[in-house]
Order: C-alpha cells, then sequence, then structure tokens
C-alpha cells in the first residue's frame, strides 16, 4: 500500500462540496459514547464556522428507531435502502454488532464501496465492515477488547492496536472518546487544523492524538505500578498469552532474581506472578468465550493451556462457572 493509498478517504473528503454528507448507520446496542464522539465534533464545527459545514443522517436496518446499548432510543431518517447519496457513511455497534448480520446490509454496503463511497466503522463497525468483506488485507482499528475476537473471525483482515486507521476509502476508530479523535482528524482533512484544534479546545481536550497512539492506558496506569522492571514484565505477559514466558526468563531479561520479582509482584500487586500471569490469560480467555464461536480446546489453546481440562478447571476457579455454562447464558459471578 502506497502512502497516496492511505489518504485516499481524506483526499475525496477534502475535496467534497459543502455541506459534507455524513450518514450514520446505528446497528442496536450501539455505543451511545462512541456515536456522540463522532456527532458532536460536526455540531460543533458548524457553530464555530457559522455555517453548515457538515449535514447528518441516521439510517438503521428497516428506518425504525434503534435503542443504544443504554437503551435510550435514536429517531431514524431512512431505512439503508432508502437513504441518499453521502459523502461518508460510518457504521456504528457496539458488541451485538451481529444484528447487523443480514444479507440486506452486506449488499447495501457493497454497492456504496461499488461507488467509491468512503466507509467507516467506529468500535465494532469493522466487525460489520470485515463480514460484509470489504476489509480484506486492510488495515482496522478494533477496540482492545474485541481485537483478539476481530482476528480469530477474519484472520484476512489486519486488526490493529492503533487508536484508528485510514486504509483506502475505510476509515476506522477503536471506538469510545478515540472516535473524536478521528472526527478531529476528518475535520482537519476536510476543513482545515485551525477548526480541528478550536473544537479540540472547546471540548477540553488538549492533544489531538495520532492514529497510531496506544488504545490502552500504560500498564503502570491501569495496574498502579511505579517500579520500571515490574512494567516491563507485565508488558512482556500482556503480550505472551498463548506462549506464557517462564518466570526465570523474565527474570533474566529484567536483571534480578525470581525471588525478587515475587516480592515485587507481591509487594506491588498483592499476588504472586503466577496468579496475575493467569488472571491476564483468563481475562482472554473470557474475551473470546464472550465473543467469539471458537470451541473451548481452542480457546484453551490460545491462551496458553494444552489441556482444555486444566483451563475448565483453572476458568471456573477463578469465575465460579465453567467456560461452558457461560457460553450457555450463564452470567460470571467473580473475577
Amino acid at each position: 500500500m502506497t502512502s497516496r493509498d492511505s489518504d485516499n478517504a481524506l483526499e475525496k473528503i477534502a475535496a467534497a462540496t459543502d455541506p459534507l454528507k455524513i450518514a450514520f448507520f446505528l446497528v442496536p446496542d450501539f455505543p451511545m459514547l462512541t456515536f456522540a464522539a463522532a456527532l458532536d465534533p460536526l455540531r460543533q464545527a458548524n457553530r464555530i464556522a457559522g455555517r453548515s459545514l457538515y449535514k447528518w443522517i441516521f439510517l438503521s436496518i428497516d428506518g425504525a428507531p434503534v435503542l443504544s446499548s443504554a437503551g435510550v432510543p435514536m429517531p431514524i431518517d431512512y431505512a439503508i435502502g432508502d437513504s441518499p447519496k453521502c459523502d461518508l457513511v460510518i457504521v456504528c455497534a457496539g458488541l451485538n454488532h451481529t444484528k447487523a448480520y443480514k444479507p440486506a446490509v452486506f449488499r447495501w454496503l457493497r454497492d456504496l464501496q461499488s461507488r467509491a463511497c468512503v466507509l467507516g466503522g467506529i468500535c465494532a463497525g469493522p466487525f460489520v465492515l470485515a463480514k460484509a468483506g470489504l476489509l480484506e488485507g486492510r488495515r482496522c482499528a478494533v477496540h482492545w477488547e474485541l481485537l483478539a475476537a476481530f482476528q480469530e473471525e477474519f484472520p484476512r483482515c489486519i486488526g490493529t492496536n492503533e487508536i484508528f486507521a485510514v486504509d483506502g476509502l475505510f476509515i476506522t476508530s477503536s471506538g469510545g472518546t478515540v472516535t473524536l479523535d478521528m472526527m478531529l482528524y476528518i475535520i482537519a482533512a476536510s476543513k482545515g487544523r485551525d477548526l480541528a484544534a478550536a473544537i479540540s479546545d472547546q471540548f477540553n481536550h488538549p492533544e489531538i492524538r495520532q492514529q497510531d497512539s496506544s488504545q490502552r492506558m500504560p500498564a503502570q496506569a491501569r495496574f498502579g505500578i511505579r517500579n520500571a522492571k515490574l512494567v516491563e514484565i507485565v508488558k512482556a505477559m500482556e503480550t505472551s498469552i498463548q506462549n506464557p514466558v517462564d518466570l526465570q526468563v523474565l527474570a533474566r531479561r529484567v536483571q534480578l532474581s525470581t525471588r525478587q520479582i515475587e516480592r515485587l509482584f507481591v509487594e506491588h500487586l498483592g499476588k504472586t506472578p503466577s496468579a496475575f500471569y493467569a488472571g491476564l490469560r483468563m481475562a482472554r480467555a473470557r474475551d473470546l468465550i464472550l465473543q467469539t464461536d471458537l470451541p473451548i480446546p481452542d480457546v484453551a489453546q490460545i491462551c496458553g493451556y494444552m489441556s482444555a481440562s486444566r483451563f475448565g478447571r483453572i476458568y471456573r476457579a477463578h469465575y465460579g462457572m465453567t467456560p461452558r455454562e457461560v457460553r450457555l447464558g450463564g452470567v460470571v459471578q467473580r473475577g
């Protein structure tokens, strides 16, 4: 992919005549925060400019109102089949993105792609675009909680940990507040950096993050640790779930003894290294069990357990239910 290819979406948006027309396709149970982070910068742009730089419409599969994940109903302007032509169409979906896995939706998205419409996906929106067969070989930003599931379901797509990604005529955001950064990026490309900066300032958003910024808080912030060597070990554990790294190997990497590492974990995290590592692996297992249809033995292997029965025992000890019980509709009690 050339750098020019990666800018096609932004070039096409920048070339559009005023007002730029944007459609939001809302999938039932869409996340309100992500949706607001995409919509409100457009409103603010119009307010600051004193004219309609952007216009937007809301779409649903059948034209009926759509409930957000918070149960708030959103009025809809058009069914997808009746939508007027737009410069940018953004799919906004959450954990129940499979509600948009319908032939009519896929045909509509493919038709938009065939007409060179710029397509966006925010939060779990990339799942819908990928299921329509539009993201093969393309980089797309996927929320860190959903990334493992996305890679399992769409191995030919390039899911990334970036906060948002631009590839060809596709622009995707990992959701939440980083969608604001994606929209500011679009506004900067279409109407200038000064306007984007003014909007960011209005929202008390002191820095417009670049697309390759990390999604997650640094390990030291998430776990409340300041010891540099402990941070390095935790990062190594998080990136080595399927093939767990032996504590002695980690000790040599940070030039500490295993006994020193054990003391650091208990002092700063209240757990032994093995218990902490197991917690990371169980969290990954929970995501895969809840978000994919992978067989439980495959989930066990992905999380570093060769024995499915041992994996099941550890999972039950950690969450109070077996993986199979969770799959059958139980609620995780603890963890």
